[in-house]
């Protein structure tokens, strides 16, 4: 399926949103990812194909993709940023587990810079169909340029239930600082996203803490440093 640029925006110094309008209907649940290919000139040994999640929720109808740019970034994502409205890219394979339990009550989501983007989806249809924001969102960030972070406080206006706490480097979300963080170990269901070495590691550290397996969920991001 193809994909047209609508619009591009800014969420961070070094975050930018990347709305597409797929050329038919489209359908998917929120958290899941897209598997785009982006043909470009001389690409790189990483080539022209990456695993994005959706960061928009079904009900928006388009597909954002949001990403951090580092200095030196890869020929696919200098490619990406040159995109005008209108231009194309292309995408397949739809899917990921990394959705909402609904036989959960009580959810703890643990995201990593750009490991926001799943939740972002979860939470706005969460919202949409009024369902209770029953959500510790504990976010963390290698400095106080949150993505999302004017929606994330708009949601929490509307949903009193609703716990954000910020974790501004180089304070980390560790073995110490998540009980500290989280008061009720026991009953919420762990959703936690991010750069690949972040996710290994709170996996081994919940499971150490006591969180049954079962009780988790991960969706790591390649290629991202952590801190």
């Amino acid at each position: 399926m193809k994909l047209a640029l609508r619009a591009t925006k800014q969420e961070a110094s070094d975050i930018f949103s990347f709305i597409f309008v797929p050329e038919r209907p489209l359908r998917w649940k929120a958290g899941q990812y897209l598997h785009y290919i982006l043909n470009h000139p001389k690409p790189d040994d990483r080539g022209v194909e990456r695993y994005f999640s959706i960061a928009s929720a079904p009900h928006e109808k388009h597909i954002m993709l949001t990403t951090r740019f580092a200095p030196k970034g890869s020929s696919f994502k200098k490619a990406l940023k040159k995109l005008k409205p209108g231009d194309v890219i292309e995408v397949c394979d739809k899917g990921g587990d990394f959705v909402l339990d609904h036989r959960r009550k009580m959810f703890v989501f643990i995201a990593g810079g750009i490991g926001i983007t799943p939740f972002r989806a979860i939470l706005l249809d969460m919202d949409r169909n009024k369902k209770p924001l029953n959500v510790q969102l504990v976010y963390a960030n290698r400095n106080d340029d949150f993505p999302y972070r004017k929606e994330l406080e708009a949601l929490k206006k509307r949903h009193p239930e609703f716990r954000i706490d910020y974790v501004v480097g180089p304070d980390r979300i560790d073995e110490k600082s998540i009980p500290q963080l989280v008061p009720d170990m026991e009953e919420p269901a762990f959703y936690v996203s991010g750069p690949e070495p972040m996710v290994e590691s709170l996996d081994k550290t919940l499971k150490k803490l006591g969180v049954s397996k079962k009780r988790i969920k991960t969706d790591f991001f390649p290629g991202y440093q952590w801190p």
